[in-house]
């Protein structure tokens, strides 16, 4: 009986280890590639959900033309219904509209909300469901993104998905730290690029995009990611540091690349620093980043935990040139699995105020250290023991 189980398990096992490798081999074969050039564009930062909220809902509710949506999330809350509420009226007064869910981000949607959204006319469908062959691989594969496109002249991409957590009303978290922006000018066109071709792959249906608005006033770079091309991205980022690095993720599981390029980078006197939280909504995510974050700190780098709320904030600057905000964690999900959208931004006066919000929010938070380290919770090291295994899906 017990060699039964055991060939069981391992059998498992090698179930398991080849829908990895096949799928992962079938991913790169099929990886849409989304290439923009620079272009221009002005932009509004929030990282308070509650502003963002009240300001982009009006806008879509506003609209006259067409509104689209791709989103990892929305909760199963009076909030979440008060926006799809919005989306439902605009679809019934005549106005196009298109939402895109990850199918699992969006398991909360139940058909009873879905059957709502498509008798209203909302055009509805999910991103990413998982199927065979490659079962395990594809449930792991998400559409991350989070874009919204109204009358092809406003656009919003960063962190934050719909629910009451993220305006601050978890009992659990208390108040939600992200980032998101508010675009208008020629990168809305390209930003509705990348929600079109993650369309077409949902629904079948293909169209062009809204034409390009109006030049801006700085310069933006749209950088969007299907798990394959992000590490790179990153490490150009980090190799190009000379002063300064600064990096906030909620989830930092980097690659031994990455963290050799970081290392590297204080070596040549390059001031990092890592904002993460203190919080966790993950059981094995915070305990998997903690030898990284030891290594980095015993080379020298200042790492806070955020402590007034949860850090969901996915942000990195570069020696005060440039931001990269966006919707890509620093982990190995969002590197080799996840479809991301990420922006970077020249603008130094952007930069400056961005700089000050992240040192303010460290200040708000505690410093990694031999104390912090020496005082963490046995079930925290119990589950950093279990992480190192988890790695590749955290």
């Amino acid at each position: 009986m017990l060699i039964t189980i055991i060939l069981f398990i391992l059998l498992i096992f090698l179930l398991l280890y080849m829908d990895i490798k096949m799928g992962r081999a079938n991913h790169l074969k099929q990886t849409r590639t989304l290439l923009f050039p620079k272009t221009t564009g002005d932009y509004q930062l929030y990282k308070n959900g509650s502003v963002l909220y009240e300001e982009m809902f009006q806008e879509i509710a506003g609209a006259t033309s067409q509104v689209d949506i791709c989103l990892f999330l929305i909760d199963n809350d009076p909030f979440s219904d008060q926006f799809l509420e919005i989306l439902k009226n605009k679809a019934r007064n005549g106005v196009p509209v298109r939402l895109l869910i990850d199918r699992l981000g969006g398991y909360k949607l139940n058909k009873k909300r879905q059957k709502e959204l498509q008798e209203a006319g909302v055009k509805f469908y999910f991103a990413e469901p998982p199927g065979f062959p490659f079962f395990f691989y594809k449930m792991n594969r998400r559409n991350h993104r989070k874009i919204t496109v109204i009358d092809g002249k406003i656009g919003y991409t960063g962190g934050f998905n719909i629910g009451k957590n993220y305006i601050g009303e978890s009992a659990k978290f208390g108040e939600w730290r992200d980032y998101h922006l508010r675009l208008t000018g020629s990168v809305v066109s390209q930003i509705h690029k990348v929600f079109l071709d993650d369309w077409y792959l949902a629904s079948g249906e293909s169209s062009p995009p809204c034409e390009p608005p109006e030049d801006g006033d700085y310069k933006l770079n749209v950088v969007a990611t299907d798990g394959v091309e992000l590490e790179g991205k990153f490490e150009k980022m980090i190799t190009s540091a000379q002063d300064e690095i600064l990096i906030g993720t909620p989830y930092f599981i980097p690659t031994e690349r990455l963290q050799k390029g970081l290392l590297q980078a204080i070596e040549r006197g390059v001031n990092l620093h890592v904002l993460v939280p203190m919080k966790a909504d993950h059981p094995f995510v915070k305990p998997a980043a903690i030898p990284y974050l030891k290594e980095l700190y015993d080379n020298g780098a200042t790492i806070r935990l955020f402590d007034a709320g949860f850090y969901h904030s996915k942000v990195i600057m570069i020696d005060q040139k440039v931001a990269d905000i966006g919707t890509a964690n620093f982990d190995r999900r969002s590197f080799f699995l996840n479809k991301e959208v990420n922006l970077y931004v020249f603008d130094e006066a952007f930069i400056k105020d961005l700089r000050k919000a992240y040192f303010e929010d460290a200040d708000d938070a505690l410093p990694f250290d031999e104390h912090w380290l020496k005082h963490r919770s046995m079930t925290t090291r119990f589950n950093q023991r279990i992480a190192v295994f988890l790695r590749p899906f955290l």
